[in-house]
């Protein structure tokens, strides 16, 4: 989009709440929003995180408010969802963006307390946060609900994420038509993006020349997605342009889903 288009303000009056806004993908969501005139409220586990990203969004002039919040905690997210909708006057838009895993573990080594950890936030965590607006967009008229799957969750074969993971980002993509279906009598949209292996903060901590060359070579597009190539795709599904798309996950991932 041009510096000319995003000066038009098509997000202003918009408030929108991201979860796991520390960094990644979801901080850079947030500054592309708050770019075109969106109100923000930046959640994550931690504090530091949240308050450095509205930071961020301040200094180019942007609304934000920062609350830390355990997103797998029904009381943490409703209390969080809360205080948003108290400091932005509504919230319009939800985008979940907390998830990931620590380390690849086999199948059969999956230690099942960390099951438990790994379905709790990529999962349950966008349940509470999806439920917890609801009262807030039906009230309103209209909402749009974005939630962040994976490549992950769409093949066994996209790469090398374990699979209590990919269980989870797949179970995302049709927990949200479920969630499309039920809400659209009230004006509210809900939709999936699966974004493909992604340059941020922790994924090149753990990324290495040999690995970066195999996924590059595993994608039509012969490289690894910036943030920006992720962001483009949730802020259209977040404005009036996708009024009439809901139920969707949307792949962004450079073709690798289609050559697997």
């Amino acid at each position: 989009m041009s510096t000319a288009n995003r000066a038009a303000g098509r997000f202003t009056g918009r408030k929108a709440l991201i979860t796991g806004a520390g960094g990644g993908i979801a901080r850079a969501l947030a500054l592309r929003l708050a770019e075109e005139g969106a109100s923000l409220a930046l959640t994550d586990l931690d504090p530091a995180r949240a308050h450095d990203a509205a930071q961020a969004v301040q200094a180019i002039g942007g609304s934000a408010v920062s609350l830390a919040a355990d997103v797998t905690d029904r009381a943490a997210v409703e209390t969080m969802v809360t205080q948003s909708a108290r400091a932005m006057g509504g919230i319009d838009i939800l985008v979940t963006c907390a998830g990931g895993y620590t380390a690849y573990t086999r199948f059969d080594e999956i230690d099942p307390d960390d099951w438990d950890r790994v379905i709790a936030l990529n999962l349950r965590s966008v349940f509470l946060c999806c439920s917890a607006v609801l009262a807030h967009m039906k009230q309103a008229g209209r909402g749009r609900i974005i939630n962040l799957g994976s490549l992950a969750g769409r093949s066994t074969s996209a790469g090398s994420s374990p699979a209590h993971y990919a269980a989870a980002k797949a179970a995302v993509s049709l927990m949200t038509q479920y969630l499309a279906k039920d809400t659209a009598p009230y004006g509210i949209t809900a939709n999936t993006v699966a974004p493909g292996t992604t340059r941020t903060d922790r994924v090149n901590a753990l990324l290495t020349p040999e690995k970066e060359a195999a996924f590059a070579r595993m994608t039509p597009m012969g490289r690894l997605a910036e943030p920006a190539d992720i962001v483009g795709t949730i802020v259209f599904l977040a404005s009036d342009d996708a009024a009439y798309v809901t139920g969707t996950t949307i792949d962004v991932n450079g073709g690798r889903l289609m050559l697997v």
